[in-house]
């Protein structure tokens, strides 16, 4: 069996779990310290049992120098602010002290024994309570939160599978665009050549000269072309059979 094997479980708000220790330590849960509620069972801190009745680890106690160097040291209790002296909590303290930790206090017969060990107690199913209270409200606070997030992960699937429908959307609108504009350039250039291919259009002259018909001039172009040449035309002598003779 491993050294390890004994180890007291702790649970979130750093209580031992009883079910993790062995009988002959269970009856060390109540022992705590009256300040922040380490438990002595957890061996992580040297604890006090202070003259004032009041049990305290060693991060919340306060030490001095006595009167005199042999003399013992003074204390400071953390939760009455008295000067007291103080014994720590082990096997080789009095047994008179040691007794305040008895686990059969009924057994003594002893009144303030038995009020110390319930005082302690008390005092430490009340911060089990606070904590209890403290989980549940955190149990909520988690479920609720957890809820919230499946709806926003909800609310964002949808936005997602919208957002894939318009990016469709959009891709045909464009699709559709890009048909028309086609279909316009298509429907242009027909229209082109059927001018082009119909008889006497001014496009397809332009565009075939070699088998342009002559077009006749209008009348009044005509009538200008004779005036002018009628002006060109000049009068010239009749010549007759020549008779010679002499002048």
């Amino acid at each position: 069996m491993s050294r390890h094997s004994h180890s007291p479980k702790v649970c979130a708000e750093g209580a031992v779990v009883a079910s993790s220790l062995p009988e002959t330590e269970s009856h060390k849960l109540w022992i705590h310290c009256n300040r922040c509620f380490e438990q002595f069972a957890l061996k992580r801190h040297v604890f006090f049992l202070l003259a004032c009745q009041h049990v305290s680890c060693e991060k919340c106690v306060k030490s001095c120098l006595g009167r005199t160097p042999s003399d013992a040291l003074i204390y400071t209790c953390p939760i009455c602010h008295k000067s007291v002296r103080g014994r720590q909590v082990n096997n080789a303290m009095p047994n008179n002290l040691k007794q305040m930790f008895h686990p059969e206090p009924w057994n003594l017969a002893l009144d303030h024994i038995e009020k110390f060990q319930r005082t302690n107690q008390k005092h430490f199913d009340k911060y089990k309570e606070k904590k209890e209270k403290e989980l549940d409200k955190l149990d909520k606070d988690i479920q609720l939160a957890k809820s919230v997030c499946q709806q926003h992960f909800r609310v964002q699937q949808m936005l997602l599978v919208e957002r894939r429908k318009l990016a469709i959307r959009v891709r045909q609108i464009k699709l559709q665009v890009v048909k028309k504009r086609e279909a316009e350039r298509f429907y242009i250039s027909q229209r082109r050549r059927s001018k082009e291919d119909r008889p006497g259009s001014t496009l397809g002259s332009r565009a075939s000269p070699s088998f342009r018909k002559p077009v006749p001039p209008p009348q009044s172009m005509q009538a200008t072309i004779d005036a002018a040449n009628r002006r060109q035309q000049i009068t010239s002598f009749l010549q007759d059979s020549n008779n010679s003779f002499d002048l």
